[in-house]
């Protein structure tokens, strides 16, 4: 630069930096970094002017320019679901509801990315428009979930001790045995299975040596692989019925004969290997069968003996440590809840009661506390049209309830969504079959195991009734628990 031009640009710095002086209340050049004050602004300003870029009372020009923010939002379609989770720009999380249809993040930002941090457990969410730079609110962020495809059914056979593996067809719900099945489980007698929500790994409570085993599911073709270190130990008690948390995180197992301690596990999500954490005491014995809610906030153990014999205990989890603090009072059950389950839409508990004649009972989950709540007006419960039921499955979609009766009949239920209450469907109870439960994720396909045999059918998408396809597949001896890897 010629030396006249750089002499003429520090003379103008210089007079700007008169100026602004000459501007300035003496107060405020004695107080310079007064917030509130023309000194601290200007002199940011001077020193831009200067290309002076060192900051003054911690602050830079940079400090004063406000970058513009915008929300953003989008929609979302095909979800039944509690546990999708989506993220912006890899750390601003939200947790969508059952059957929501938008979603907005509370921070306003310039540059965004939404994704999603994690999938539902039934379906797969993708995308579309979730990134750039915002020059006004987005809305045009859309979601879009369908169910998992239907990969295998898992059947546990405890009498025989082992578990048999079958190939779904997705496009008529068809089994076929894959080979090396029935995988021998040594002197487990797997009474009860739980699949991680990835299908990665799959968990058997062993009531004959009082362990867990954990299989890896291999997603080519369905074949079981016991991991490293299985099978793990398990406190006290005979291991019955077991579940996972919709995030994989926690695992919480039931006992009985005549224990009444339930078990908490944490879980390795990479390696599917269970830590114990603590045992907790029930109220009554023989707390047989255990749930979460569909958010995993809760946990439930229905009681199958003692004072308090059908009746469901339950407690809240600690996010961070898998810790449970008790939710309080007990509610009104039947002789024996053998079984229970959450809807997926996380607003009603089911528990089917080990009775004669069966009865299911019905409560509502207080979202907040945890604690249940039998709806009103149904002290017995409703019946199941047969004796002893001892499984009990509410469909993907939270329209339907199925009971199996031992005594050789199925219990099939409409689910008033507003209230929980039950209606009978046309035909209900459905002679033939009965024994554990499983359905396939877009809730068309319903599985039973039974007799050494598993038997596939159809449900009719408005009404709810199964018709059965094809002949019964032959698996193993007393089939007690059903699970479904999907993909």
């Amino acid at each position: 630069m010629p030396r006249f031009l750089s002499l003429l640009t520090v003379s103008l710095d210089f007079f700007i930096f008169l100026t602004f002086l000459v501007d300035c209340r003496t107060s405020e050049l004695l107080n310079p970094c007064d917030p509130n004050g023309k000194a601290l602004s200007e002199s940011l300003i001077l020193r831009e002017a200067l290309r002076d870029q060192s900051p003054i009372c911690g602050l830079s020009i940079r400090n004063l320019v406000t970058t513009p923010s915008y929300t953003i939002s989008g929609t979302i379609s095909g979800l039944l679901s509690s546990d999708l989770v989506l993220q912006n720009n890899g750390s601003e999380e939200q947790v969508i509801s059952y059957a929501a249809t938008s979603f907005s993040f509370p921070t306003k930002v310039t540059d965004y990315l939404v994704t999603v941090k994690s999938q539902p457990r039934y379906y797969t969410c993708t995308v579309a428009n979730g990134s750039g730079r915002a020059s006004s609110d987005v809305t045009n962020v859309t979601v879009s979930c369908s169910p998992k495809k239907a990969g295998y059914l898992i059947v546990s056979n405890v009498t025989s001790q082992n578990i048999s593996v079958y190939t779904i067809n997705p496009n008529t719900g068809a089994l076929t045995e894959i080979p090396g099945s029935p995988f021998l489980t040594g002197i487990c007698a797997p009474r009860g299975l739980s699949l991680s929500p990835d299908s990665k790994f799959v968990y058997a409570a062993c009531q004959g040596e009082s362990k867990i085993r954990v299989y890896s599911v291999s997603k080519d073709d369905g074949s079981l692989t016991q991991i490293s270190g299985s099978p793990f130990s398990v406190p006290s008690g005979s291991p019955t019925k077991l579940a996972m948390d919709p995030a994989g995180k926690w695992l919480v197992l039931g006992t009985d004969n005549p224990s009444s301690t339930i078990h908490m596990y944490s879980v390795n999500t990479s390696s599917g290997e269970p830590t114990f954490l603590a045992s907790y005491t029930t109220s009554g014995l023989q707390p047989y069968t255990v749930t979460f809610d569909a958010t995993g906030k809760f946990v439930y153990a229905g009681l199958g003996a003692g004072v308090n014999t059908g009746k469901v205990d339950g407690w809240t989890v600690n996010s961070s440590t898998g810790a449970l603090t008790s939710v309080g009072a007990l509610v009104a059950g039947g002789a024996n809840a053998i079984d229970i389950t959450a809807d997926p839409a996380g607003r009603y508990l089911y528990a089917a009661n080990y009775s004669s004649p069966g009865r299911v009972f019905v409560y509502t989950i207080n979202s907040t506390s945890g604690v249940l709540a039998q709806i009103a007006g149904l002290g017995a419960g409703y019946s199941t049209g047969g004796d002893s039921p001892d499984s009990i499955l509410v469909d993907p979609k939270s329209r339907f309830l199925y009971s199996g009766n031992q005594s050789g009949s199925l219990a099939g239920f409409t689910i008033d969504s507003s209230t929980g209450e039950l209606t009978a469907m046309s035909g209900s109870p459905f002679a033939g079959f009965t024994g554990a439960l499983a359905m396939d994720p877009s809730g068309t396909y319903l599985y039973s195991g039974t007799g050494g045999n598993v038997r596939t059918f159809s449900v009719n998408a408005s009404t709810g009734v199964p018709a059965q396809i094809g002949g019964a597949i032959t698996a193993g001896t007393d089939q007690t628990s059903l699970v479904i890897a999907s993909y």
